[in-house]
């Protein structure tokens, strides 16, 4: 068995300098005992062609696919295998799914008793302790708003309830609703005690919300588990937003005719257009790495001519413009889930800045020339190897 992937340690090395050993080593325990099998589970077991990820192509290739997937955090998880690669693979796929509910049961705040839902109730009062999961998942999350100058925040949900995002009846605001949402946006309001594992919020009205991060979080838990297991070949992905890809998913070399990528170096995904799905723009060829992408193509309005896209900037309360998409790649799913929208809101012009200081997290920008209109497509620290547009 290999050993754990420990993507803790990776982000103390490639994202976050400051954080000491010890701290580096506290990340480190995470409950084994949260991965537990179920016998009576609902999840569909079934062949795959797995085109929906992939070109049609890859119909010809030489190992059919297992799928197992289940409904969990608002959108369907998904483990796809090798099928009778390995003899434990199904059970692992199960467990890791398991994974995903049980951290849905901490994260979800639309459930009365999970922990973040205890937090945003009772945080402002007292320090709440909370489980290693619940405290990874803010530490990460405020390491990330601190690295992004702000770009992302785990307390910005009031202001996409103010633009009418969180209802999905989205209408402009007007500034003095903006200007009440942002008091109670910072995660400067946060306060993590790691002595005690406590939470408190400094600010009555500040609320926590695991969009953006919490999905990337439990896919990087789940593949541990499979990895834990064994099973070192495996596509995971959550609501394929959150993708990540371990192993090869053929033994035999393919070239995609369309991009001319080795589809056999690892698992292929296809990377659609940010406002045109039926169109794809490029493909992404993924081994032991994590893919996130930000953008505005299925949520979004029109004012006064100009479209307004669901991600806010949480430093100003507007609407996140100047990308099309935001496409981040990088060992750790929750890292590469958090930077997408980090980067989106940033724009492009920071986003680059940002991506040339951190050479461990690849991106892929698109977004339309200020002149012509024409869409343009912005790649840093990827190979040919990992991503290339349509030929």
């Amino acid at each position: 068995m290999p050993e754990k992937v420990d993507i803790w340690r990776s982000l103390v090395s490639q994202l976050i300098p400051n954080m000491t050993e010890e701290q580096s080593d506290r990340t480190e325990c995470i409950d084994d005992a949260k991965a537990f099998a179920s016998t009576n589970d609902a999840s569909n077991v079934a062949p795959t062609s797995g085109e929906y990820l992939t070109s049609r192509w890859q119909h010809q290739l030489d190992t059919p696919l297992l799928s197992i997937s289940r409904s969990l955090m608002a959108c369907e998880f998904e483990v796809l295998l090798n099928r009778g690669q390995y003899s434990a693979a199904g059970d692992a796929a199960i467990e890791a799914l398991d994974t995903v509910e049980h951290l849905e049961a901490k994260f979800s705040v639309y459930r009365p008793q999970s922990e973040l839902s205890l937090l945003n109730r009772m945080a402002a009062k007292r320090p709440i302790p909370v489980s290693v999961d619940t405290f990874l998942l803010l530490r990460l999350a405020q390491v990330i708003h601190q690295q992004t100058a702000g770009a992302f925040d785990m307390t910005a949900g009031s202001l996409s309830e103010a633009w009418g995002f969180a209802r999905r009846s989205a209408q402009m605001p007007d500034e003095e609703s903006i200007r009440r949402a942002l008091e109670v946006v910072g995660s400067g309001y946060i306060e993590l005690c790691e002595g005690n594992r406590t939470v408190s919020i400094v600010r009555e009205g500040v609320k926590l919300n695991p969009g953006g991060i919490g999905k990337g979080f439990a896919v990087d838990q789940a593949s541990d588990r499979l990895l834990r297991a064994g099973v070192r070949d495996f596509l995971l992905h959550g609501g394929l937003s959150s993708i990540t890809g371990f192993g090869q998913r053929s033994r035999s070399g393919v070239i995609c005719p369309k991009t001319g990528l080795d589809a056999s170096a690892g698992w292929l995904i296809a990377l659609k257009h940010p406002w045109r799905i039926e169109e794809q723009i490029g493909s992404i060829c993924l081994r032991n790495q994590a893919l996130a992408t930000s953008g505005s193509g299925k949520q979004f309005f029109h004012y006064q001519g100009k479209r307004y896209s669901h991600i806010i900037d949480p430093r100003t309360g507007w609407p996140a413009q100047g990308l099309m998409s935001a496409t981040v790649i990088h060992r750790s799913a929750a890292v590469a889930d958090a930077l997408a929208t980090a980067i989106f809101v940033m724009g492009y012009e920071a986003a680059i800045a940002f991506c040339e200081c951190h050479a461990s997290i690849g991106c892929i920008l698109v977004y339309e020339h200020p002149e012509t209109g024409r869409q343009m497509i912005e790649v840093r620290n990827l190979s040919d190897e990992t991503f290339r547009p349509l030929r």
